[in-house]
């Protein structure tokens, strides 16, 4: 693979057997997640990365949100039909109230200040948004038994947050109404409304 390619990239196209049951368990429980939502006109996926989430979604409109721009123009060629921007999650150029759903995955735990995020993704949502990130300790100790990150226990160089299922709903219920947790191994994820 190509030395610019990002770890999220090289994840969900890892030839790893094991990679692919938990990728598709997740990006599955994604789908249903968002299913059970009505009325659904516009989307936000910050931190979209390459635009695996986004290619997964059914929704008529979709905008992808990401600081890397190399990351975002593959994510302009797998999904044509969908508005891009670079940006951060600190501070989303959009008014508040400016989308129907707003999809953090994978975003939170890269974070050194979370809780200034989750106002951010409050303030732009209209209604819901659906959040996840690694469950600890089970993340890290899949990654260990796998060969990654040994010398770090399993834990990626990029987290700087390691939440347990309970731990992260707590903090995401300062700021919403958690209305479903699921936890598709090994992550946590989460239907929120405003």
């Amino acid at each position: 693979m190509d030395q610019n390619q990002s770890r999220n990239y090289k994840k969900y196209n890892s030839k790893n057997p094991l990679m692919g049951i938990v990728i598709s368990n997740f990006m599955n429980n994604l789908k249903e997640t968002s299913a059970t939502l009505k009325n659904i006109n516009s989307v936000i996926d910050i931190g979209c990365g390459e635009g695996f989430v986004i290619n997964c979604l059914d929704y008529p409109k979709i905008t992808g949100v990401d600081i890397s721009r190399n990351a975002l123009r593959i994510a302009k060629e797998k999904n044509p039909e969908c508005e891009f921007c670079s940006g951060s999650i600190y501070e989303i150029s959009f008014k508040e109230n400016s989308f129907d759903l707003v999809i953090a995955t994978e975003v939170l735990e890269h974070l050194e200040r979370p809780d200034l995020a989750l106002r951010e993704i409050r303030r732009i949502t209209k209604n819901y948004c659906i959040l996840s990130v690694p469950n600890e300790p089970y993340f890290r100790a899949m990654n260990f038994f796998r060969g990654k990150n040994l010398a770090r226990l399993g834990n990626d160089p990029e987290h700087v947050q390691n939440w347990s299922s309970g731990k992260f709903v707590s903090l995401i219920d300062t700021y919403f109404d958690v209305l479903e947790v699921r936890r598709p191994f090994p992550w946590t994820m989460a239907l929120c409304k405003k």
